[in-house]
Formats: structure tokens, sequence, C-alpha cells
């Protein structure tokens, strides 16, 4: 019983899943709003506080859903954020990868809170949607603490790696 008990709190521990999603239409863009539940480990923090970076990828596939045929991919995007420890300023940063933008926080729950929460994420222009045909979002997330050059890698390879990837989350697009 004891056995059964540690292995639900570590399951709750390392839980990592896609809590909510949902598109919003604004000016002629779909936007994501996403909302993620995880915890890092006590080994993944304490990685990023010697330095290793976290990264988080968001993987967004919107098909057309066909009845006799198979699914298509009308859009594709991948989003990366990347957590760090700036030890001179004692600062977490988490920046987007994508655009460049960078955001300070003071401690590594604050900055694990922000990315946990994806906020108007442009994903589709309107103009790619036919509002007669039926389309679905796919949205799946990843997080790594191995986020290090080959040549490290291969020096560090007993090092745990830490890395999570979420089901996917579904849900119909609403024209």
């Amino acid at each position: 019983m004891l056995v059964l008990h540690a292995r639900l709190a570590v399951a709750v521990e390392h839980r990592f899943e896609i809590r909510s999603a949902y598109i919003e239409l604004r000016d002629g863009v779909y936007l994501l709003n996403a909302q993620l539940d995880f915890r890092l480990p006590r080994r993944a923090a304490e990685a990023v506080d010697d330095g290793l970076p976290l990264s988080l990828e968001l993987e967004i596939v919107v098909d057309r859903s066909r009845r006799l045929w198979l699914d298509d991919a009308i859009a594709t995007l991948e989003q990366q954020y990347e957590l760090t420890f700036h030890a001179v300023s004692e600062r977490y940063l988490v920046r987007n990868l994508n655009s460049g933008e960078l955001k300070s926080f003071p401690t590594l729950d604050a900055a694990v809170e922000s990315l946990a929460v994806v906020s108007d994420l442009p994903i589709l222009d309107r103009s790619l949607v036919d509002p007669d045909l039926r389309y679905e979002v796919n949205l799946r997330a990843t997080l790594d603490v191995r986020t290090m050059p080959d040549a490290l890698r291969l020096l560090l390879f007993w090092v745990d790696s830490f890395k999570q990837t979420s089901e996917w989350y579904t849900w119909p697009l609403s024209l």
C-alpha cells in the first residue's frame, strides 16, 4: 500500500497536461489562449538554478476535418520559450524564442507560472478558413531541461534528463 501511495505522489508531482484551451477571433486573426498544468520536479528546478535552460515548446495544428479521408492540416505552428536563471541579477528570465520578447521574474515559481499561461497567441488568419467546412485545433506541449549543445551532452551523458510531453488537446474551431 505504501508503494502505491508513493507512486501516486510521484505521478501528481510530475503531472504535465493542458488544462484548458480555446480560440478567440479578433481583428480577423484566431488567437490561442491556454492553461497548462505542471510542476517542475526538484531535480529539474535545481538544474535551472544551476544554469541549465528549461524549454517549453507548443505544437499547434489546425486540421480541416474530413469524413471519408484523412484530416488535412491547414496550419501548423511551433511556439518556443526558454527559461533561464541569470546569476548576476538573481532573476529568472523567460524568452519567447519566436519573437525575442524577454520577461524577468524574481522567483522560479513566478517564471513557471508565466509559462503555464498562453495568452492571445496568433495562430491563423481568418481568410484561410472556409466557413462551410469543419476544423479542429490540436495542441501539445513539451518541457525539456536537457537543451544544451550536443558537445556538452556527450560530456554529461550520465546526467538525468527531464523531458515531459503532454497528450494532444483537441477541440473544434468555432467559426
